[in-house]
């Protein structure tokens, strides 16, 4: 009875050093990577006429690798990011900056 008693009670201090050691500093949430928002630049509307979604996008050596799925803009009509998604299925997010539009074909610098 007495050693059942010792070992819950070493148990139990155990516990409460664990928690006070997650506790200092923040824990295991410090250690936890954080998500980083980097500020988007975004470019006017103007920067980039005839771009809608559907259009097809190629890498800048001419290679197709996606087509514009949705055009994101902020409050005062500039465009924020475009996403693009490939013929694989995968959703590429572009930066509108790295964007131009020639007959109907959108070019990035990015890939």
């Amino acid at each position: 009875m007495r050693y059942k008693s010792l070992t819950a009670v070493a148990v139990i201090l155990t516990l409460f050093v664990a928690d006070a050691a997650a506790a200092q500093d923040g824990g295991i949430w410090v250690s936890r990577p954080r998500p980083r928002r980097t500020a988007q630049e975004s470019v006017p509307a103007s920067a980039l006429p005839g771009l809608v979604p559907g259009l097809p996008v190629q890498n800048r050596s001419g290679k197709e690798i996606g087509r514009v799925s949705k055009i994101v803009t902020t409050s005062d009509g500039s465009i924020r990011k475009v996403v693009a998604i490939s013929s694989a299925g995968n959703f590429l997010n572009l930066s509108p900056s790295s964007l131009s539009v020639t007959n109907g074909i959108v070019t990035t610098d990015s890939e």
